[in-house]
């Protein structure tokens, strides 16, 4: 093992929540190092790149070469068929994610940071606080010492499950998702479509993201629970074939999207847990990306204040919850309901929704708003929320 490196915050996860912390940190003037197990920051990708405006610009300022496509609206495509569609001039982003994280990665190493990729962790020195990481470079271990530690290595983080937390997801917070970057289709790429039904999408939905002209992020999320056996990728296979007989798959993308946990600690002695790392998704359609940005960017603010005595770690969580808990809270409500709605039921919350936007025009969107709203003064959907019984 080659002598270590001391650093003040040690990252691990070049992407998003892992490079905004790491920047955040690094530009307080923290010594900053931010790891990345692959050769590539930003490869492989494995997400529908979806991001609304404010998500992204509340954190920072987007480079055009980070946005593959403006979005102006999304169409919600019901079980019988029926379409609803709201217009928004300013609904989001369907982002280059290789191109994005890349970004954020020098982003963070402009503000100070240094990275190292192809660096896995391979494990941690504990006792009662982590000493160090130790990564292997090129077949040789290196020990890299830190005063604080960022979790930001997405839903399975080792580094949360060699600190001694509970990672594990029971099969009723994890849906199965397939993704292919679709060409040579017919699409609206102002629109986003989101499509649900229990024969499309067993406990989830199906998307439609365009990147381009003629090329689409085309997905489906499920729970495996009411699939009857079959995949996500069956699922996905029947709605290519419906929707976009011509359509040629360049590229293959399949997980899992975890649900939001509560449960899960954002810190634990000198870690703090970022990210999907830390189960921070919206439940409903399992984004992740804008959390991603805004937890990174907290923890490495509050990394860098307590690492010059100005208050606790756990002001990470508190920060970030009292930003987003209404919100998550909210997701998690509806997606408890979603998830054992019958397709009538299922056309109720279409009803619903339609009766929301009665115009189709909006300049402004509070999702847990529009959320609350649509159930607790709709009395088809209070009877739902039998279902947060068991949940």
């Amino acid at each position: 093992m080659t002598k270590g490196d001391i650093f003040d915050v040690v990252v691990v996860g070049a992407g998003p929540a892992g490079s905004m912390a790491a920047r955040a940190a690094a530009s307080e003037g923290a010594r900053t190092v931010l790891l990345e197990k692959h050769a590539e920051v930003g490869r492989p990708v494995c997400c529908a790149e979806g991001i609304t405006t404010f998500g992204l610009e509340r954190v920072i300022k987007p480079r055009p070469e980070w946005i593959a496509n403006v979005i102006e609206g999304a169409s919600l495509t019901g079980p019988d068929g029926r379409v609803i569609t709201v217009y928004h001039p300013r609904a989001g982003y369907v982002l280059d994610r290789a191109a994005f994280d890349k970004g954020l990665a020098e982003a963070a190493v402009e503000s100070g940071a240094e990275l190292l990729i192809s660096a896995p962790a391979v494990t941690l020195e504990m006792r009662d606080r982590i000493g160090a990481v130790i990564v292997d470079l090129d077949g040789t271990k290196r020990r890299i010492e830190g005063r604080i530690f960022i979790a930001a290595d997405g839903v399975e983080s080792r580094i949360a499950h060699m600190a001694g937390i509970d990672t594990t997801l029971s099969l009723n917070k994890i849906d199965s998702a397939c993704q292919y970057l679709v060409e040579n289709i017919a699409v609206d790429e102002k629109m986003i479509s989101i499509l649900i039904g229990n024969k499309t999408a067993p406990g989830g939905y199906a998307w439609v993201f365009p990147k381009k002209s003629g090329c689409a992020n085309v997905g489906v999320s499920i729970c495996p629970a009411r699939s009857d056996g079959q995949t996500a990728r069956g699922f996905l296979d029947c709605l290519l074939k419906a929707r976009f007989p011509t359509g040629r798959i360049a590229k293959i993308m399949v997980g899992g999207v975890p649900a939001f946990d509560r449960n899960m600690p954002m810190v634990l002695g000198n870690l703090m847990i970022v990210g999907d790392a830390a189960r921070l998704l919206d439940s409903l359609s399992g984004a992740g990306i804008s959390n991603a940005l805004l937890s990174g960017q907290i923890a490495g603010e509050v990394a860098s204040k307590y690492l010059k005595g100005q208050g606790g770690l756990k002001e990470y969580p508190r920060r970030f919850m009292k930003l987003k808990a209404r919100e998550l809270h909210a997701y998690r409500l509806f997606k408890s309901i979603f998830l054992r709605a019958s397709d009538r039921e299922l056309c109720r919350i279409l009803d619903a929704v339609d009766d929301y936007f009665p115009e189709k025009k909006v300049r402004d969107i509070n999702f847990p708003d529009i959320i609350l709203k649509l159930v607790f003064r709709n009395l088809d959907l209070v009877k739902m929320a039998r279902h947060l019984i068991v949940c």
